[in-house]
Parts: structure tokens; C-alpha cells; sequence
């Protein structure tokens, strides 16, 4: 009696586990017949990582355009490449000779960069501190009174070109929009403090921080009855004069609008060239980088150097926790140029997304449809199936990076851009999962606990929907929160 009882309760078991699944493929499958995705492209995929079952498909081998999920992509493969301790150095150099009983360096002072996403961020202001100031006193602890020559920003570990060639140009000149460069500051990010006032009039510009030397900035935002920015900046790299259009909400005094800076390694050669100013030490020639002495001059060599200190950046790990759960475009830019400077000596987004397609294509992973044009997500020219992102998480499920890569995830309800995912359901701290949002474009990649602790990989892409990027989200939730809900 007590074995039979035993088969109808694992039979009633198997039942339920069956039902839980089908309800997931129904789900799917009225997502799928939603008037407001009638235009929409759809590709889903559900993995069971324990049995290697497909819990869930629709179009998984359709390749779309993936947005911010991007970034596992690129952060992955960065963790599996790089190694999670991997640091960027910045090094402060000389070149020529010290005359030690004048007090004067006959040469130049260089701040060569490392690929460094992160010095002077915000976000790392304790392992920097006021790293300027600690440059200038290295400097002058060598006895340097007087320097004969220029402070010259070297970024040439990365390409000159620091935008990925399929970005759009209304992108460029925003935060988002900053691109990659080898001697990054402050995110390459400035801030324009406006001053608005009644609905229609024109803003006022009050400040811009840091202070960028020679930026002519067109200023035509006004005053608008919305409660967001609605402002856009429009300007290249290296471009000193730009244009800021749109509007930003009414009656504000000091309004924030963030942009990228048009040339981070001159900005930081003229910090560093201030700042030994402020401190005595006189200098013949204006702060310049070797790009701009590159433009000026032709077939000239470049002098040995010596070094002073160096700053080193925080580990991978830290880099890609932050890219990851909050999806900054920028770090994930530099993970892509780092591949490319390790795989193949070149930092440049072409050496690094060619190195990321051929290490997926080298660990099994089917590149029929697997587009990789830049690191953030940020170009439309990229395209990735959802069983292929999947193919990717099951990858880093049997990695020995698994938990740091999980871990770098945000989770659902709780942390990073999925805050807002799954509150007050079955998903709530049981999804670490990747968002990707761009216009008529949402996604969502990741891992699902399941309700007795299975673990699942799932990737959802939707692109060219017809309702609000809102409902879209409330839409795929409604996945998300039935994968959470398996029994199985």
C-alpha cells in the first residue's frame, strides 16, 4: 500500500511539473499572438542547466537585434579571456633628462594609458583619491622645477578612432554615447548645469564639469512641461564645438544634462598641466597628446621614456559587476578593446569583436546569425539568437568564473536595472538576469532559480513592437515570472 501511495504521489508530481512547463509554452504563446507585437520579431529560448532539457522555445534561431544584452556577451567573454584579476595600468613617464642642479627636465612629461574605463570615476573615488594631485607631487619628488617641453597624453594603446563605426550620430555627443578611449578620464563624461524657466523659453548654461578647454557649446533647450531630460547633445570625438537641442522641465535652477567629452587624453594632460603649474613647476609648451603632435608633425619618433609611478585600475571582476548591473556602454566598449589588445595587439572594437566571435565559435557555440559589431549593445548592426545567448550562460554555468559572472548580474527586485522586474512575485531574487532597452527594442538574458532550485538559462528578444517600451516590459515579465514559478 505504501509503495503505491509513493508511485501516485510521484505520478501527481510529474503532473504538476508537466502542467507548470505548459503553462510557461502557453504564456509564450500568447505573448507571441499579442496584437501589439503583430509587426514584432520574437526569439525565446528556455534551458533546464540541470538536465539539459528545453523547458521553452519561439524563434530561438532568429538573430535580432539584442541591445544591452549585448554586454554579457562582451563581459563574458572578457571574464573568460582576461581572468577576473585583470588591472589596467596608467603610467606617468619622462622622456629627455633631469638636470638635477637646475631642477630642470630638458624633455616631456607623459600620462600613458592603459585601457583604464575607470580612472576619476565616481564610482571608484576611494581607490583613486585625488590622483592628479598625487601625479604632480611624483613629479616634482624627482626635483623637477622646471619642465622644458609639454605634459602629452599618450592614448595609443587604443584605436583613435573611439566610436564603433555603426553607432548613430545622435548618440555621440551624450554620456551613453561616450566612446571608448586609451586614456579615459572621468567617464569621459562632463556635465552641463542648465537653468530653465517658463514653458518655451530658452535654458541657460551656468557651468560645465570638468571645465574642457576650447568647447564651444551651441545651446538651443528650452523650457519644456515634461519632468525628464529631453535634452541631446550632437558632436564627434575631438569636436570642440557641439550643439545641444530638446528640452529639459521648467523652472529648474540648476538642471543636469550629462554629454561625452570630445577629447578625454587632452583633458587629462591639461589637468595634470594645471595642476604642476598651480604647484611652481614651469612649463614651456601647452598641454598636447601624441595624436594631436602626430597631426602636426610627420615621421616623428617617439622618444624612450622613463617611468615615474603608476595607477592601476581596480580588477576585471569590479569593472564588469558595474558594466553588468547598472549596463554602462562605456565600460563595455574598453572590455571589447582589451580582447582585441590581448588576442591580437590591436584595441580597436573590430580586433575586439572579431576575437569574441571566433572564441564562442572556438567553445561550440553555433555563429550561424551571430553578430558582434560592438560591446555595449548600442549598434543596431549587432545580431544574436536567443538560443545563442542561452548557449552562452550554460557556457558560464559550467565555467570556473560561474559564480563572479552570476554574481555581476542584477537580480530581479532587488538590485541594478532589474530593481523594477518581478516585485512582490515568484521571481523576486530568483532572476540574475541582463535588460536591454533601445528604441522599439526590449530584452532580457539570464538565470532563473526555480521554485524547488533548479536552475534555468533563458534569453528573451522582441524587436519592432508597437506599444510603449513600458508595456513591452510588463509583457515579458509575465515569462520571466512563469519560468520563476516551474515546479519541476
Amino acid at each position: 500500500m505504501k509503495n503505491k501511495l509513493l508511485i501516485v504521489l510521484s505520478l501527481l508530481s510529474f503532473q504538476l511539473s508537466s502542467q507548470t512547463i505548459a503553462e510557461v509554452r502557453t504564456v509564450v504563446q500568447k505573448f507571441a499572438a499579442d496584437p501589439d507585437l503583430k509587426n514584432a520579431s520574437i526569439s525565446f529560448y528556455a534551458l533546464d542547466l540541470d538536465s539539459n532539457k528545453v523547458i521553452a522555445g519561439l524563434g530561438s534561431d532568429l538573430s535580432l537585434v539584442p541591445a544591452s544584452t549585448m554586454k554579457l556577451v562582451t563581459t563574458a567573454t572578457a571574464l573568460e579571456i582576461l581572468g577576473a584579476d585583470k588591472r589596467f595600468a596608467t603610467t606617468i613617464k619622462y622622456s629627455g633628462e633631469i638636470d638635477s642642479t637646475m631642477g630642470v627636465l630638458n624633455g616631456n612629461i607623459y600620462i600613458v594609458g592603459g585601457g583604464d574605463p575607470c580612472l576619476g570615476s565616481e564610482r571608484f573615488k576611494k581607490q583613486y583619491g585625488d590622483f592628479i594631485n598625487k601625479w604632480a607631487n611624483e613629479i616634482i619628488k624627482l626635483g623637477i622645477k622646471q619642465i622644458n617641453g609639454s605634459v602629452i597624453g599618450d592614448a595609443s594603446i587604443f584605436s583613435e578612432q573611439m566610436i564603433p563605426s555603426t553607432w548613430i550620430w545622435g548618440d555621440l555627443g551624450n554620456y551613453y554615447g561616450a566612446g571608448p578611449c586609451g586614456l579615459t578620464i572621468y567617464d569621459n563624461t562632463c556635465t552641463i548645469e542648465l537653468q530653465s524657466g517658463k514653458k518655451g523659453d530658452s535654458t541657460v548654461v551656468k557651468c560645465i564639469s570638468p571645465f574642457i578647454p576650447n568647447l564651444e557649446l551651441e545651446n538651443d533647450v528650452k523650457s519644456m512641461l515634461t519632468t525628464k531630460d529631453e535634452s541631446y547633445i550632437f558632436g564627434a570625438p575631438y569636436q570642440e564645438y557641439r550643439i545641444i537641442k530638446g528640452g529639459v522641465p521648467i523652472n529648474e535652477k540648476a538642471f543636469l544634462v550629462s554629454g561625452s567629452i570630445p577629447d578625454p587624453a587632452y583633458l587629462t594632460a591639461f589637468e595634470l598641466d594645471m595642476e604642476l603649474r598651480s604647484l611652481g613647476i614651469k612649463i614651456a609648451n601647452p598641454a598636447t597628446t601624441v595624436r594631436k603632435i602626430k597631426l602636426e608633425t610627420t615621421g616623428s619618433q617617439q622618444p624612450k621614456r622613463k617611468t615615474i609611478t603608476t595607477t592601476w585600475s581596480p580588477k576585471l571582476i569590479s569593472i564588469i559587476n558595474l558594466t553588468n548591473t547598472y549596463s554602462i556602454n562605456l565600460y563595455a566598449e574598453h572590455l571589447v578593446n582589451q580582447i582585441g589588445v590581448f588576442k591580437y595587439g590591436s584595441g580597436d572594437t573590430g580586433s575586439g569583436t572579431l576575437a569574441t566571435q571566433n572564441f564562442w565559435a572556438a567553445n561550440g557555440l553555433d555563429s550561424d546569425g551571430f553578430y558582434v559589431n560592438d560591446g555595449s549593445g548600442l549598434s543596431r548592426f549587432n545580431g544574436v539568437t536567443a538560443k545563442q545567448l542561452v548557449g552562452i550562460l550554460q557556457h558560464m554555468y559550467k565555467s570556473k568564473n560561474k559564480q563572479l559572472f552570476i554574481n555581476s548580474l542584477p537580480v530581479a527586485g532587488k538590485s541594478g536595472t532589474l530593481i523594477n522586474v518581478g516585485k512582490g512575485s515568484a521571481a523576486a531574487g530568483k532572476i540574475h538576469a541582463k535588460s536591454g532597452y533601445m528604441t522599439r527594442v526590449r530584452s532580457y538574458a539570464g538565470y532563473v532559480t526555480t521554485k524547488n532550485k533548479k536552475n534555468v538559462a533563458f534569453a528573451l528578444i522582441v524587436n519592432n513592437f508597437n506599444c510603449t517600451p513600458s508595456q513591452m516590459k510588463t509583457k515579458m515579465e509575465k515569462i520571466m515570472i512563469k519560468l520563476a514559478e516551474i515546479e519541476k
